[in-house]
């Protein structure tokens, strides 16, 4: 019980300078989530090569549902319908692959919208691989003598780095969720390759030979007579805003 006005002054100053303490100190959660935007991005830039600004080179859109083409189907059913390129169909326990363009670009970054869908009567989680191929054979699609990012592979289980068809770098993650639309990047910029899903990187290497960090002579540079390649498998793959950027030359 308060007992005479003294106490209920002291009280009320007491109250005025904890709020006062309290206004002028930013939550700790807000600056630890700062801090560690800082830091991902301290990360990202490690031996990064240091782009900053790239501009569209190419771009489809597949509003007029007409396939392109410069598109090059090497198996598998693939039509351009409801503003989408998409793997309808194909052979079961096969890939579905479409060519997109050449490897015209030094440094190039392709990147798209992505849904996977199970085929009918299939279990909803049985989808299968987002491949991004580079230096594919322009024949046949294959990346044997490229390298090649898979997503969501074997059945949604693993993603893996490729170069001459041998895993380069793998883990067993997959970001993809059946149905949902994810927004799928690979950058390419001597010696560095990345992968990027919905903002965030997956899986990246640097080629680098002997014990030298400057000898980037194991690279495959890209070759303009050779293809960039999206490839699925067994699985209805739905593609979207699908466009390419380079590096801007300052």
């Amino acid at each position: 019980m308060i007992k005479n006005g003294q106490s209920l002054l002291s009280i009320i100053a007491f109250s005025v300078l904890v709020l006062c303490v309290q206004g002028c100190t930013a939550p700790p959660s807000s600056r630890w989530e700062q801090d560690k935007q800082r830091f991902l991005q301290a990360s990202r830039n490690e031996w990064n090569h240091h782009i900053k600004t790239w501009q569209e080179v190419a771009c489809w859109s597949f509003d007029d549902n007409v396939m392109p083409e410069v598109f090059h189907v090497y198996s598998g059913q693939w039509r351009v319908a409801d503003g989408k390129l998409c793997s309808v169909g194909g052979e079961p326990d096969r890939n579905r692959k479409v060519k997109i363009t050449n490897c015209l670009w030094a440094a190039f970054r392709p990147e798209f919208d992505v849904v996977l869908q199970a085929g009918k009567n299939a279990p909803r989680d049985r989808i299968g691989d987002v491949g991004i191929s580079l230096n594919a054979d322009s024949k046949t699609g294959s990346f044997a003598k490229g390298y090649a990012f898979i997503l969501a592979q074997y059945f949604d289980q693993a993603t893996v780095f490729y170069r001459l068809n041998v895993p380069y770098a793998r883990t067993e993650f997959s970001p993809i969720e059946p149905g949902r639309q994810h927004h799928v990047m690979v950058e390419v910029v001597k010696p560095h390759l990345r992968l990027w899903v919905d903002g965030r990187i997956v899986l990246e290497g640097w080629e680098r030979i002997g014990r030298n960090n400057r000898d980037y002579c194991d690279f495959m540079d890209m070759d303009p007579n050779r293809a960039i390649v999206l490839h699925t498998y067994d699985t209805v793959m739905e593609i979207d805003n699908l466009r390419i950027l380079t590096p801007v030359v300052k």
